[in-house]
């Protein structure tokens, strides 16, 4: 196809799934030989891993929806890019840029949606449906949850998330300090009460009594951290639990994990789960959003219901229990990861959108 040029937009100052999703996104874009610039806050992770490999970064900031100084930047940037195509990776932005585009003459805007919450006024349904000629999803699940908020099903395409498998392997796993030589249960997630990590707390108390040496190892970072130290000392684990922080290396540090474990109240699609099941790990996880889109129920892992500390605990102790399922069920991760979720198929599906909607007004 023809080269696009296109700006994606992100005011998030921190690193979490939805950031490390987009950078692969424009990454892959620009090999594909198109025109990306990416609109962030010039301080954020996002920005300066654009800077360090040479994709244009234009810096942008909006505190609100309803923000003049956010339109005007995005009017400024958008008339300097003449764009194709401008992509949002927050619903955040979707008035400001909408509105700018417009009086830009932007062809069409594509926004990205990446959690299951459901939408809850008039004015997000005015968003999506009249500012938007295409909401992408990373489930069906969410999918689902906008129609039923009032989306128009043709706005909405499904495009899973994607691993690149070759880089995932050329990764070295990182010397974990402090740790015994016992078994490894790992959770990568930013520490918020959405991602479940007190019920994990809880069912380590009971997995411990079984498995002595085990070890649960919680990257991520948020406000979430003290209150979860305070519950360790309540349960009399400190000796079984390690905060390590935000880590950027976590996709290699994973490879250290014998099990991987995301007991998340709602999820739309977690990217590391994908990493978690493309590095052969088994997985226990949730039944809530797009997870059991990608984990196979006794296959690729084992599913429990949210908030369930005691059913959290045996999957755990059943899979910690046997080195053959274990392997088994993570070989059949991998499996599915090649199968399904590969970067170049998000990579492909995602230019074959863009390709479709300029077609569709006779451009390119």
């Amino acid at each position: 196809m023809n080269s696009l040029k296109i700006l994606y937009v992100d005011i998030e100052k921190v690193w979490r799934g939805g950031q490390e999703q987009l950078f692969t996104l424009m990454v892959g874009m620009k090999d594909r030989q198109h025109r990306v610039w990416l609109a962030a806050p010039s301080k954020s992770p996002l920005s300066k891993k654009a800077r360090d490999i040479g994709l244009r970064t234009v810096a942008f900031n909006q505190r609100n929806e309803l923000s003049p100084w956010a339109f005007f930047q995005l009017w400024n940037i958008l008339r300097k890019t003449d764009c194709d195509i401008i992509h949002l990776n927050t619903s955040r932005t979707i008035l400001c840029a909408g509105l700018a585009s417009k009086l830009c003459g932007v062809p069409f805007q594509v926004c990205s949606r990446r959690v299951n919450f459901p939408l809850k006024s008039r004015f997000s349904h005015l968003k999506y449906n009249w500012m938007q000629d295409s909401v992408v999803t990373v489930s069906h699940s969410i999918r689902q949850t906008l129609i039923e908020g009032g989306i128009r099903p043709e706005l909405i395409n499904v495009i899973y998330e994607g691993v690149d498998l070759n880089w995932i392997d050329l990764l070295k796993p990182p010397p974990l300090a402090h740790l015994k030589n016992g078994l490894m249960v790992g959770t990568v997630a930013h520490l918020s009460p959405e991602k479940g990590h007190r019920t994990l707390l809880e069912a380590t108390v009971k997995v411990v009594s079984g498995f002595p040496d085990v070890v649960f190892v919680f990257v991520g970072a948020g406000h979430l951290r003290s209150e979860l130290e305070k519950k360790v000392q309540e349960l009399s684990i400190q000796e079984h639990v390690v905060f390590s922080g935000f880590r950027s290396d976590s996709e290699a540090l994973m490879k250290n994990f014998d099990v991987f474990c995301l007991p998340s109240i709602s999820e739309g699609l977690s990217s590391a789960i994908l990493v978690a099941m493309a590095s052969r790990l088994p997985v226990v996880t949730t039944r809530v959003g797009g997870i059991p889109e990608l984990v196979v129920d006794g296959e690729t892992g084992i599913l429990v219901p949210p908030n369930d500390a005691e059913q959290l605990a045996a999957a755990l102790s059943k899979i910690l229990g046997s080195r053959d399922l274990r392997q088994k069920m993570g070989d059949a991760g991998r499996r599915r990861v090649k199968e399904t979720f590969t970067l170049k198929r998000k990579l492909d599906e995602t230019e074959d959108l863009y390709s479709k909607l300029l077609a569709s007004a006779g451009i390119g």
